[in-house]
């Protein structure tokens, strides 16, 4: 590792992760304040002294630049494969209730890749389990083929991801398993007469009809096969071959998978779709027609890819998390399937407070809500005051108005944070003094606890409750990497955006003297409406009041819901209603 880092500061102005270039984007460092470009990358700042750095689609390497710098970075090898047995290879129905399905990732050069995660396995019909260890790159996992005894094709993709939030696989395979169907067929013959039935060029019987002239074939339908033949020898020796119609509608198989899985819904934020077709006899279709649309997000045409596999590239929309997306794909008329899309909000950005009624009475207490939102607008949750305060938001629905008040005004600090996860979708590192701080976010901007981090040093440590972990600093450069793919280059002088997972305000609530009842009023349109509420904010129908008008003229008071409501005919000037029994009046402004 120091024979790497040593590398990456020998480009001198620009430095470089002691790594391949991410296909997905990697950060990198330019020291001066000095901005970088780039051949055959697209580049972005991400924080003081970093940019991001996106190589274009199958770059093999990027020239980067800044000021009178040059430096060549490799990117890394394109996805390998997951190669995928079955065993048996051909499952019957009837006979075998399980699959065992075998997975070698592999790696650039086509060994095991003992590096590797656990594959995202999907299949269509029928269930997989998740894929347990099987040695070195290895995986198995097991198969269960729908219920019924109707041949079909399963269809199956593996992807072993690059990092929690890559599109870009490590390695990625599907296959095409043809599951047979043990069946009886039933026949009428001429007695003593036997028959055998060829079914996808394999012989069954022969069966000799009984006494009353019926016999039962027991037989294996492989799937994609219609018809079958029937050769009858009767006991004469006269021998007949008879076409028979299975009445089997064979289907075309699709299975696709989306990765991430999850993205937060900030308009930019993309996930690879990738499909794999099978015709009815389980023959992978690499030009099988194929289209999608996204319920929320975008996503591009389907393409051919590599092998039978295709993809398309999706987008998250710009807002709605919380409301998951589907991606429909189709193939032609014969086949559709939907793949979820989860979509997660970001970092808090701000606390809104509305209370249902201001100013606030001393001593009162009036519904309220402080809602939080990431920089979208998708709500978060909502924020409360500090423990043990005597006024203000105490808990998330109710304000609580302290008795008393020097300027008629109550400054409430409101606060809010997001709970730790588990898992680390990102990491930032950064030079704090003499350790290195890393940050471990979750895909939806919570701090990730717990998780057990290894620093390029050696040193390893476990995030805490804020999602962060040290080590000791022994030279200007260090790398932090994460379970699952996750990691981080750090270079002193270098600081990255790390996203809040906390957020504070201070509100500035008007106070008014208590008093027994409140006047709620307003203008909807030319009629002014009102109620009369009690100190606690219930309502008082039939309550009196006096309507006192000044430069309007303010037609006759009728009930209306808990209050009253009147016509306002011309004029513009202020409105006064008076509750008569105790004088609390409410003002409305009145326009022409």
């Amino acid at each position: 590792m120091a024979a790497l880092l040593a590398l990456a500061l020998a480009a001198g102005g620009i430095l470089l992760p002691p790594w391949p270039l991410s296909p997905d984007g990697e950060l990198v460092a330019v020291q001066g304040g000095v901005e970088l470009s780039a051949e055959g990358a697209a580049v972005a700042p991400a924080g003081e002294g970093l940019w991001r750095v996106t190589p274009a689609a199958d770059a093999r390497r990027v020239v980067l630049g800044a000021g009178g710098a040059r430096a060549t970075a490799e990117v890394e090898p394109p996805p390998a494969e997951i190669a995928i047995s079955a065993e048996p290879e051909l499952p019957v129905k009837g006979r075998d209730a399980t699959v065992a399905i075998a997975l070698e990732v592999r790696g650039p050069d086509g060994a095991p890749d003992v590096e590797a995660p656990a594959p995202v396995l999907v299949a269509s019909p029928g269930h997989v389990s998740a894929p347990v260890p099987a040695g070195p790159g290895r995986w198995r996992a097991t198969y269960e083929p729908t219920a019924g005894a109707v041949p079909e094709v399963a269809a199956i993709l593996a992807l072993a991801p690059r990092c929690p939030l890559c599109p870009t696989p490590r390695a990625i395979g599907g296959v095409a398993i043809p599951i047979a169907a043990a069946v009886e067929l039933p026949g009428e013959a001429e007695p003593g007469t036997r028959t055998t039935v060829v079914v996808g060029g394999r012989a069954f019987g022969p069966a000799r009809a009984d006494r009353r002239g019926r016999f039962r074939i027991p037989l294996v339908v492989p799937p994609g096969v219609r018809k079958a033949r029937a050769i009858a020898l009767d006991p004469a020796g006269n021998r007949s071959r008879t076409e028979l119609d299975l009445r089997l509608r064979g289907e075309a198989r699709l299975v696709c998978l989306a990765f991430p899985p999850a993205l937060p819904a900030d308009g930019a934020s993309e996930a690879s779709l990738h499909c794999l077709a099978a015709n009815p006899r389980a023959e992978l279709d690499p030009e099988a027609p194929l289209a999608a649309s996204a319920r929320a997000g975008t996503v591009g045409a389907v393409v051919p890819w590599r092998g039978a596999l295709q993809r398309a590239r999706y987008r998250a929309p710009a807002g709605g998390a919380g409301k998951d997306d589907a991606v429909v794909v189709r193939l032609a008329r014969v086949a559709e399937t939907a793949v979820p899309v989860a979509l997660v909000a970001g970092a808090p950005e701000r606390i809104d407070l509305a209370l249902a009624r201001e100013p606030v009475p001393l001593g009162a207490t009036v519904p309220a809500q402080a809602t939080v939102r990431d920089a979208r607008g998708d709500l978060l949750g909502h924020a409360v005051g500090p423990p043990r305060a005597e006024a203000g938001l105490l808990v998330w629905d109710r304000f609580v108005a302290p008795r008393a008040s020097a300027d008629w005004k109550f400054r409430a600090p409101l606060r809010f944070e997001l709970p730790p996860g588990r898992e680390a979708a990102t990491l930032t590192l950064r030079r704090d003094g003499n350790r290195w701080i890393a940050n471990a976010r979750t895909v939806d901007a919570r701090p990730a606890a717990g998780v057990a981090l290894r620093f390029g040093s050696g040193e390893g440590a476990v995030t805490d409750a804020r999602g962060e972990a040290s080590a000791r600093a022994r030279g200007p450069t260090e790398t932090v990497t994460a379970p699952g793919g996750a990691r981080a280059a750090g270079w002193a002088g270098a600081v990255p955006v790390v996203p809040a997972f906390a957020v504070a305000r201070e509100v500035e609530v008007a106070l008014r003297p208590a008093s027994p009842v409140n006047v709620v009023a307003q203008l909807e349109g030319r009629t002014i409406a009102w109620r009369i509420e009690d100190a606690d904010g219930r309502p008082l129908p039939g309550r009196r009041v006096v309507l006192r008008a000044r430069g309007v003229t303010v037609g006759p008071a009728e009930p209306a819901g808990d209050g009253g409501r009147a016509a306002i005919a011309e004029g513009s000037g202020t409105v006064a209603v008076v509750d008569t029994e105790t004088g609390v009046a409410a003002v409305l402004e009145v326009g022409p």
